[in-house]
Parts: C-alpha cells; sequence; structure tokens
C-alpha cells in the first residue's frame, strides 16, 4: 500500500436515535395547559383561604417542566455506523456530545441479538444487539425498542454483507 493511498470511502451509513413522539410544540402546548389548570386549581384555593398551597402548584409545574428536559436531553444521544469495504465503525455519541468511536474489521465481524429468541414482554428490555470481533464487545442501539432491536440487527448484518461483497468484487 502506498503512502499516497487513502483510506476507502464509506459504502454506507446508518444513523441512530431515541425515539420521542412529542415535539417541542407538543411540549410548550402541554406545559401550557398544566399551567392553565395549576393557575385555575390555585385561584380556587387562594379564593378558599388556602394560598400557601399555589407554591406547592408552582413545584409541581417546575418538576414536570425539570422531567421534560431531562427526558429531551437524554434523546440528543446519537449512534452512527458506517461501513466500508474494510472496517465498520461507531461513532457513540452522548448527552453531552462526547463520542467514542469504536472500528471494527469486516471480515471478522460478528452481529448477535442476545438472547436470539424474543424474550417474554417484561424481559424484552434485556435483548441487546452486540458487535464483536477478536474477543472485544460494543453495544448498540441500547436505548431503542426491542422490536427495533431486531430490526438493526438485520440492518447490519446487511451492511456487513453488502460491504464484504463490494471488498470482494474490487
Amino acid at each position: 500500500m502506498s503512502e499516497n493511498q487513502t483510506e476507502s470511502q464509506p459504502l454506507e451509513r446508518l444513523t441512530i436515535w431515541p425515539h420521542r413522539s412529542l415535539s417541542p410544540k407538543g411540549f410548550a402546548i402541554v406545559i401550557g395547559v398544566l399551567a392553565g389548570l395549576l393557575f385555575t386549581i390555585g385561584l380556587g384555593f387562594f379564593l378558599a383561604g388556602a394560598w400557601p398551597v399555589i407554591g406547592f402548584l408552582g413545584l409541581e409545574l417546575l418538576v414536570v417542566w425539570g422531567a421534560f428536559k431531562l427526558n429531551y436531553r437524554a434523546a440528543k444521544v446519537r449512534e452512527t455506523i458506517e461501513t466500508t469495504t474494510e472496517t465498520l465503525t461507531v461513532e457513540h455519541k452522548d448527552q453531552h456530545g462526547n463520542a467514542a468511536i469504536s472500528k471494527y474489521p469486516v471480515g471478522w465481524l460478528r452481529v448477535q441479538l442476545s438472547p436470539p429468541v424474543a424474550p417474554a414482554p417484561a424481559a424484552r428490555y434485556h435483548q441487546r444487539v452486540i458487535l464483536s470481533s477478536h474477543g472485544v464487545e460494543t453495544e448498540i442501539g441500547a436505548f431503542l425498542h426491542p422490536i427495533e432491536k431486531a430490526k438493526l440487527q438485520r440492518e447490519i448484518d446487511g451492511m456487513l454483507s453488502r460491504s464484504r461483497l463490494a471488498r470482494d468484487s474490487a
């Protein structure tokens, strides 16, 4: 291999992230409705002479707002899986923006769904998608729903097959 030869170009790229069904606009609507409801309740307590309850209602609104904000921050997690003819690269970005990169040779890489058979509904969140090569293992898609994990395993298997095919035909 010459010094001027560059690393092979990416063949496929897949980015996964946690699903959040509530949009920022929906969040504003939920908080607005909750604030209106709590204001109405607080007004009733104020008129009844129990004005200290208003502080607890404000605290309740603050706790709900904080819980949603923590949930949205956790949704910033991203995993990017990229294949070339020689390697599969997994870049994991956490909610703070810190990145960890793992590279595997496609020739020796295995993708497993553990356990392979879907467990009982109560235990499905223990199912994992594991990439392994030369004794090194990495779990990917830990934040995904169990049904999505099986699809992810099949998709990565397909990416690896296409990468190996491209490598062998070159």
